[in-house]
């Protein structure tokens, strides 16, 4: 059950607006892209790829279903 807590793993405060939110989640999503690290070898892929499900689990955890 180690799961982090999405503010954190997002950067933002509690209670951060849907645009905070969105705007880190951009941010961090755009950084660890698996496709954007595909030239820092193997190793650094797997990170970035569990990096990258971290960041849309606190994400989709966080934004309101519409």
């Amino acid at each position: 059950s180690g799961k982090k807590d999405p503010y954190s793993v997002l950067g933002v405060r509690p209670g951060a607006s849907s645009e905070e939110i969105k705007h880190a989640y951009r941010g961090l999503a755009n950084k660890y892209h698996p496709d954007k690290v595909t030239h820092l070898g193997e190793d650094f892929q797997t990170l970035a790829e569990d990096r990258f499900k971290e960041i849309q689990e606190a994400y989709q955890t966080l934004m309101p279903r519409k």
